[in-house]
């Protein structure tokens, strides 16, 4: 689902950003990276961890959005960067083959996407053996994502269940590197690092 024009404001302003990159440094030192690395970073929005990703890395990174308009965004000061690429991609149909990247990037994504596991399979199929997921999401409690459904301001939110991304994970042969959740009054924040199996 693309992004209301309130939402933008709130993905594409220099707080989320710092908090984007932030969360990046953080949970990429859970990541064992010996060679140049293939990354992909799925709902890249604003694109400050693709830019950060294409600083401080070497490898390829390609980040993905299903909004046009947020590619545009995110394509803005990155010059000729010869190692980062943006396209409007859908996280249900990546335009990938099988097993293209070494580690997948996914902050604050599944919450907006409708059969959101589709997306979790896409990532375990453009992840090669021994690749790693980055992975962030906000878990809203499901009265929240009902009422949301019946807005007529809806953000598109999906009920997530972390016991339900845990099993399908393991269903995929991931192995749990970290994770953590932290309560807030609304919502639930969890992030992990998984690491798929030979």
């Amino acid at each position: 689902m693309k992004m209301l024009g309130f939402e933008k404001l709130l993905v594409n302003n220099p707080w989320s950003k710092k908090r984007g990159v932030e969360l990046a440094k953080k949970l990429m030192e859970f990541v064992e990276l010996d060679k140049r690395t293939d990354f992909l970073e799925i709902g890249g929005g604003n694109g400050e961890v693709a830019k950060y990703i294409a600083r401080y890395y070497i490898g390829d990174i390609t980040a993905t959005d299903i909004d046009e308009k947020q590619i545009t965004v995110a394509r803005k000061g990155t010059g000729s960067v010869s190692n980062l690429s943006f396209q409007v991609a859908d996280a249900k149909d990546l335009p990938f083959d099988d097993e293209t990247f070494d580690v997948v990037i996914s902050f604050g994504v599944l919450h907006h996407i409708e059969g959101w596991q589709e997306a979790l399979s896409e990532i375990k199929r453009v992840l090669k053996p021994k690749g790693y997921l980055v992975y962030a999401e906000v878990i809203y409690p499901e009265g929240i994502s009902e009422m949301d459904k019946v807005s007529r301001f809806s953000f598109g939110l999906e009920s997530i269940d972390i016991d339900e991304i845990k099993s399908l994970l393991k269903k995929y042969e991931f192995t749990e590197i970290h994770s953590l959740l932290e309560k807030t009054l609304v919502c639930q924040n969890y992030e992990a690092v998984y690491r798929k199996a030979d």
